[in-house]
C-alpha cells in the first residue's frame, strides 16, 4: 500500500492505537462491515491528516471544478471519529446509512451503506450546494485516486495580490480603534492592512475584531470584518501556526462564525480553517 498518513502534522483527530478486536466491536456497533483497506490504514494510524489532499471528480462542486478536498481520514473513536456518524447525520440532516470518514460540517465524504452492509460506494455531500453524488465505487478506488491538488495561488497571482496589498500604508493599533469606532463598513475594509510584526499583534487584532463583531448586528459590517481578519490570518499563517494557543483562539473564532445565520460567515470560517490547518466542529 502506498504511503497515506502525513506523520509530520500533529492532529487532535489522531486517536490512540486500535486493534482488530476493537475494530470488530466498532463494526458491530455501526452494523456494517468496514472496508479492509480502511481497517489496514486505521491499524497503522487511527485517524489524522493524509499526505495528499484531494480526489478527482468531473462533478463541479463548492470546492473546485475537478476535485474535492480529501486531506484527512476519520479514525475509529468518539469525538471527530466515525463513531460520531449517527450524531452528525442528525445534526447536519444527512441521509441515514452513512459512515462519515472525512468532512468539516459543510462537506462530507462518506461510506454509503444505504443499500448494502459491506463494500460500500463512496458518496460526497456539499450541504451549501445541496450536492450528493457518487465519488468512487469503493474505498479502494478512493485511496487509489488520492492525489495532491494545488489549491494555492500561482506565484504570479500571489505576487500581484501582495503588490496590491503593499500599495496601502500599514494601519496602526490606534487607527484600528478609530476605524471600529466609526462603524463605517468602507473604513473597516482598511483593517486588513493592520501591521503584524509579532504574534502578539495577531492576538490583539483578533481580540478587537471579536469585540467589534459582538457589538453590531449589521450584516455588511460583520462580513467585511470577517473577511479582513481572514486575510490577516492568511498573510500571517506561518507565524500563527508556530503558536498553538493562537491557532486554538483562531479555531474558536472560526467555529463561532460557522454558527452564524449569515451564509458568507461559513465561507470565512472554512477559509480560516484551511489556512491554519484545522477542522471545524460539526455545529
Amino acid at each position: 500500500m502506498k504511503p497515506f498518513w502525513d506523520k509530520d502534522i500533529e492532529s487532535d483527530d489522531t486517536f490512540k492505537a486500535i486493534n482488530e478486536r476493537k475494530i470488530s466491536k466498532a463494526e458491530k456497533k455501526l452494523g456494517v462491515i468496514l472496508p479492509d483497506t480502511y481497517k489496514k490504514l486505521i491499524l497503522e494510524q487511527n485517524g489524522g491528516y493524509t499526505i495528499h489532499n484531494a480526489f478527482p471528480t468531473d462533478q463541479p462542486n463548492g470546492w473546485a471544478e475537478d476535485h474535492v478536498s480529501f486531506d484527512h481520514l476519520r479514525g475509529i473513536a468518539k469525538g471527530e471519529g466515525i463513531m460520531d456518524s449517527d450524531y452528525l447525520i442528525e445534526e447536519w440532516e444527512l441521509p441515514e446509512g452513512l459512515v462519515l470518514i472525512c468532512g468539516d460540517g459543510h462537506t462530507w465524504i462518506a461510506l454509503d451503506y444505504r443499500e448494502t452492509k459491506e463494500n460500500p460506494p463512496i458518496h460526497y455531500f456539499d450541504l451549501e450546494y445541496e450536492t450528493d453524488f457518487k465519488l468512487a465505487h469503493s474505498f479502494d478506488e478512493l485511496i487509489a485516486g488520492h492525489y495532491t491538488a494545488d489549491d494555492e495561488l500561482s506565484d504570479e497571482e500571489a505576487e500581484a495580490m501582495m503588490a496590491e496589498y503593499e500599495e496601502h500604508p500599514p494601519v496602526s493599533k490606534e487607527e484600528v480603534k478609530d476605524i471600529f469606532a466609526s462603524r463605517n463598513a468602507e473604513l473597516i475594509e482598511k483593517v486588513v492592512h493592520f501591521q503584524v510584526e509579532q504574534i502578539e499583534d495577531v492576538e490583539w487584532i483578533l481580540s478587537k475584531v471579536e469585540t467589534f463583531m459582538q457589538s453590531t448586528e449589521d450584516e455588511n459590517m460583520l462580513v467585511t470584518t470577517g473577511w479582513a481578519i481572514n486575510t490577516i490570518f492568511i498573510l500571517n499563517e506561518e507565524l500563527i501556526k508556530e503558536n498553538a494557543h493562537v491557532v486554538q483562539a483562531a479555531r474558536r473564532f472560526a467555529e463561532q462564525l460557522n454558527q452564524s445565520k449569515i451564509d458568507e460567515m461559513h465561507d470565512i470560517a472554512l477559509n480560516i480553517s484551511i489556512a491554519l490547518e484545522f477542522d471545524l466542529e460539526g455545529q
